[in-house]
């Protein structure tokens, strides 16, 4: 690090130990050293004793009339097409189906000699219980998971979709 940053780090009292008592050292030794903090230190003090500009209140209202027209620029589409948001959805309706229907025949077969009227359920239900149990669970975590970020995504559309009207 040059003399220049170290002394600005100095004035700013953002030097590490070290640095502080070389600063010191080079004060205390160097007279063009000691100038130079000299005329830095004064600058810093006007410097903090200055209040900031405000741009003028024109300047503020042009670049807030034209903040929308950028926000009409950005490209926003989803990340999912259409066509695979209704696919996923549909399986994540199968799934929940599945799941069901598991559950339906856990409660139904519970009973003491009750058997399964319906052949094709209890095909779809075998199908399910062959499955180990893991995979059933994930795969229910993933529709669920599917439909909770659908219904977000829904929610967002709708509130950035409300917010670009009113900003025209």
């Amino acid at each position: 690090m040059n003399h220049s940053e170290l002394l600005w780090k100095y004035i700013d009292g953002q030097c590490a130990p070290e640095e502080a008592a070389r600063v010191e050292k080079l004060l205390a030794e160097d007279p063009a050293f000691r100038r130079e903090w000299a005329q830095r230190h004064k600058l810093h003090q006007h410097l903090r004793l200055e209040e900031p500009e405000q741009p003028s209140m024109r300047f503020t209202r042009n670049v807030m009339d034209r903040l929308p027209n950028l926000y009409r620029k950005l490209n926003i589409r989803p990340l999912v097409s259409p066509f695979w948001q209704k696919a996923l959805g549909a399986l994540a309706g199968v799934f929940l189906l599945a799941y069901f229907a598991l559950v339906f025949n856990v409660v139904e077969t519970a009973g003491p000699g009750s058997s399964n009227p319906n052949p094709q359920i209890q095909g779809f239900v075998d199908t399910l219980t062959s499955l180990p149990m893991q995979a059933m669970s994930i795969l229910l975590s993933l529709s669920f998971g599917y439909i909770l970020l659908t219904l977000v995504d829904r929610k967002l559309k709708k509130r950035f979709s409300r917010s670009s009207l009113r900003a025209d």
